[in-house]
């Protein structure tokens, strides 16, 4: 409205200098000419509408208006942007700050914006946070003193607050995620190096260890004497047959050693270890009772320790010695390797 007024002041006075220059021209030239004919409203108005287009088409405060009802009335209250019945009434205000339709339009719309803003604020997505900071905007060009406004503002920000956190700790997670599998993946090769280490040593020491461990002690035999031959055939009478010679003594076993092993059994190759391919050795001590038997097994020393632990006690028990007589200890030492 106001520039339909400019432009008629405009044409106005356009149309009075043109007659001012037209009464000087007839004073100099001494000739009356008429009056030009008032212009009708139509031609004044036509420059207006027939002049070439502008770059860039504004909208008139009519416009303005019919844009913003229809945008009421296809319920585009606050959206989309750019094309909403707010951002028409916004317009209109800004051209005329006093217009009271204006001002009461906007108050009608202000509450379906607010609940458009919390409601897109509950979808805690970002679409949903993008989109009610958008309407957000729009109320505070509609009112920035309303009470509403600092109660929206505080959740957009807990919003956003709780959203950077839990991008922070998603952060951490996968940081300690890395550095957790760096770790595992570490102590693997760790472990398989040192096991490749222990079994090349005890590739490398199963002879000596064969060598040094405890043989089992052999059974002794005692041999048979050899057969007497008939004495001779004489005419003397037959003499008296002489008496079977003793038994050679037995030899005397070293005071604390082991007597001779009688019976042996070899420990059992635990399955996951063989399965793995881990070797060792374990060292057991023992008592042999005064009839043979093996009692108060016990680990001395087990490399690895408490993986054949088992078997060696397990295989010591069933051993036989010949009986001392006397309780005797003494420690025997199994060697396990998978490759024999």
């Amino acid at each position: 409205m106001k520039q339909l007024a400019f432009q008629a002041d405009w044409r106005h006075a356009a149309l009075v200098v043109a007659v001012a220059a037209a009464l000087g021209i007839t004073g100099c030239g001494k000739k009356a000419i008429p009056p030009a004919p008032a212009a009708s409203p139509a031609a004044t108005t036509a420059p207006a509408t027939t002049s070439a287009a502008s770059p860039e088409h504004v909208d008139t405060d009519a416009e303005l208006l019919t844009k913003a009802k229809t945008a009421e009335n296809e319920k585009r209250l606050y959206a989309p942007a750019g094309n909403n019945a707010i951002e028409y009434y916004l317009q209109l205000r800004a051209r005329n700050p006093n217009d009271e339709t204006v001002k009461s339009a906007l108050t009608d719309l202000f509450p379906y914006a607010m609940i458009a803003t919390e409601q897109n604020l509950k979808k805690g997505d970002e679409p949903g946070r993008q989109e009610a900071a958008r309407i957000f905007a729009l109320l505070e060009r509609v009112d920035a003193n309303a009470p509403s406004l600092p109660r929206l503002r505080t959740m957009m920000q807990k919003q956003a607050a709780d959203e950077l956190k839990q991008q922070q700790d998603a952060a951490k997670k996968a940081q300690a995620d890395l550095e957790k599998k760096a770790a595992a993946d570490k102590a693997a090769a760790d472990a398989k190096a040192k096991q490749q280490q222990e079994q090349a040593a005890a590739a490398a020491a199963s002879p000596a260890a064969t060598a040094h461990a405890s043989p089992a002690a052999p059974v002794h035999v005692e041999p048979k004497p050899a057969p007497t031959p008939p004495p001779q055939q004489v005419a003397a009478p037959p003499p008296t047959p002489a008496a079977p010679p003793p038994e050679p003594p037995k030899p005397k076993r070293a005071p604390g050693s082991l007597p001779p092993v009688v019976s042996s059994v070899q420990p059992e190759y635990p399955r996951a270890a063989l399965r793995d391919g881990v070797s060792g050795e374990v060292t057991v001590s023992f008592t042999v009772g005064a009839d043979g038997s093996v009692t108060g097994a016990s680990i001395v020393k087990a490399d690895p320790k408490r993986v054949f632990d088992a078997a060696a006690l397990d295989a010591i028990r069933k051993w036989k010695f010949e009986a001392p007589g006397e309780p005797v200890s003494g420690t025997r030492t199994f060697v396990f390797n998978p490759g024999n």
